[in-house]
């Protein structure tokens, strides 16, 4: 299994220079304010970048200059944002910065400075990709550089756009790997959210982002996939509920989940569900998918979840991490503690600093030295 081996950003909302180091589990605490969701979406602007959709990403936060670190250190505002990560080897590197009066791009608009892909290769990283402006040159599997100019708009990243398995391999299994993240920042509970009314009934082998094809997620599960992913689904529901059994209606070519408890006639549907449950099964659902994503982050995953869910919470991220890679940003110490204690967890406090995100170990180094 491919890891994510570390991430470094710079100049993001209140994280001036940070770097952290991921394990197979990592799980990131701190208090109000400390930079956890600023930290979950800087790992979310890595996958934009690959996905193609990084310009929207940028704009559906107010633009550059809303994400851009302000300064509140005393050492001034950033004039860029700088995002690194490293996959087992294959370190992606990205520059950001606000659009000058005569640059290509629109109003809200990022503008791509400097972008490249190295691969380490014992003590070298030699570069694989490198982009300048509109410009791309990559190497080829024979060493050679090859060309693609003029390829670009400069909202654009090299790695959404340069798609060539058969020449560039590397740059192909990169970009494929970070656009198959997924981010899971809360459920939507409201009367009105689509997860508490039947979805068509189509193979789901994942859960989207915002849980919308949560029927569809558990019935894969459940009625095309293995046992391993039953056996789950059950252990989930069963901790959490004891002697309750998931079940599905389908009519008119939708799905609709429901649970069915000891010591009532009916089953319960979606539509019924408290707000703890019916995100509980979000859950269960993002952890025990019939396919896996390579990485998974989960911001705040016991919002709404009582005290009594969150040793199966535990449990179902624990056994999860034993076939993907995942980031859990927290504010539940119960939580944080079982998951250190019980699996093999990297722990990351965050805190704040001089209005700046850093983690909690380096600050105190800092001021010892």
């Amino acid at each position: 299994m491919s890891r994510l081996r570390y991430v470094r950003v710079e100049g993001y909302r209140s994280i001036r220079s940070l770097a952290v180091p991921l394990g197979n589990l990592t799980v990131v605490t701190g208090g109000n304010g400390a930079g956890k969701t600023n930290f979950y979406r800087s790992l979310a602007l890595v996958h934009a970048a690959a996905s193609g959709t990084l310009a929207q990403a940028i704009a559906d936060e107010g633009g550059m200059r809303s994400v851009l670190w302000a300064g509140a250190d005393g050492a001034g505002p950033a004039d860029s944002i700088a995002l690194e990560a490293d996959l087992d080897g294959l370190r992606y590197a990205l520059r950001l910065g606000v659009p000058g009066p005569k640059d290509p791009a629109l109003a809200l608009d990022p503008m791509v400075r400097e972008e490249s892909v190295a691969a380490r290769l014992g003590d070298r990283a030699p570069l694989m990709m490198q982009r300048k402006g509109p410009n791309i040159t990559a190497r080829a599997p024979d060493g050679r550089w090859q060309p693609y100019p003029n390829m670009l708009l400069m909202a654009e990243t090299a790695l959404a756009r340069l798609r060539d398995p058969v020449r560039f391999p590397e740059l192909d299994a990169l970009q494929r790997r970070f656009a198959a993240w997924r981010f899971h920042h809360g459920f939507r509970t409201d009367e009105g959210s689509p997860l508490r009314w039947p979805q068509v009934a189509i193979c789901a082998p994942m859960l989207d982002g915002d849980g919308r094809n949560l029927a569809a997620t558990l019935a894969t599960a459940v009625h095309l996939g293995d046992d391993a992913a039953r056996r789950s689904i059950e252990a989930a529901i069963h901790a959490a509920f004891p002697g309750s059994v998931l079940t599905f209606t389908e009519a008119a070519g939708r799905h609709a989940v429901a649970l069915s408890m000891p010591g009532f006639a009916r089953p319960f549907s979606a539509h019924e569900m408290s707000d703890g449950t019916l995100r509980y099964l979000c859950l269960i659902a993002a952890l025990c998918s019939h396919r896996h994503p390579p990485f998974i982050a989960l911001n705040e995953p016991e919002a709404s979840l009582h005290d009594d869910l969150i040793e199966p919470l535990a449990a179902m991220i624990l056994h999860a991490s034993a076939r993907t890679q995942l980031v859990v940003v927290t504010h539940s110490s119960k939580l944080a503690d079982i998951l250190e204690t019980r699996g093999d967890t990297t722990r990351i406090a965050l805190e704040k600093h001089r209005g700046a995100t850093v983690v909690a170990e380096d600050r105190e180094a800092r001021v010892r030295a």
